[in-house]
């Protein structure tokens, strides 16, 4: 019954390793992950440029995708 006992609550502890160890968010750096975030077409009004085929336009006079 000890053994027993021992057993269950070790694979208790493991299986919160394991459960927990899926948990964890992997960062990705550097300006491409940044990027990779952004949607098509958004705006970034801070720096006066949009987001458009995967790259960073600057905004020109009646651009339409500037708002």
């Amino acid at each position: 019954m000890a053994g027993t006992h021992t057993i269950l609550s070790h694979t208790f502890l493991l299986a919160l390793v394991v459960l927990s160890s899926g948990c964890v968010i992997h960062e990705r750096g550097g300006n491409e992950a940044r990027e990779e975030g952004y949607r098509e077409g958004y705006y970034d009004r801070e720096h006066n440029r949009y987001y458009h085929e995967h790259s960073w336009h600057e905004c020109l006079e009646h651009d339409p995708y500037c708002r």
